[in-house]
């Protein structure tokens, strides 16, 4: 069954609710007080190289996770009034409405998700 307008309408206030939340996250993380784009970096936080360096790509790995996350977001609203939304990209089943619900940008079906994990499985990895 189709999503109904009133459910599209909740996933689409979810989506850029999240949105706006990650743009300004990203402003933070990657713009300098003289507003260029810049990586944070803690250099005058101490004098411990190797501190730096985890800290500094500990930064950086935190950009690219919302720069991704917001990708994904921008991917969804643009399928959101498509009859692809909602529909498992690997099986064509619906996907859960309380999994949409959860996670709006979702691709997959739990079931397909956790196949698609099992097969991809990374040591350390993340997972759904």
């Amino acid at each position: 069954m189709p999503l109904s307008p009133d459910l599209r309408n909740t996933l689409r206030d979810k989506l850029l609710q999240r949105r706006a939340q990650m743009v300004a996250d990203l402003q933070d993380e990657s713009v300098s007080e003289e507003g260029t784009l810049a990586v944070r970096s803690h250099r005058e936080e101490t004098d411990d190289d190797a501190v730096i360096e985890a800290m500094d790509a500990v930064e950086i790995a935190a950009t690219a996770r919302d720069a991704s996350e917001l990708a994904a977001i921008d991917r969804a609203l643009q399928r959101l009034d498509t009859a692809e939304f909602g529909i498992c990209i690997d099986c064509g089943a619906e996907i859960e409405t309380a999994r949409l619900l959860a996670e709006p940008t979702v691709l997959r079906c739990a079931t397909c998700q956790q196949r698609y994990e099992h097969q991809h499985f990374t040591p350390g990895g993340a997972r759904l």
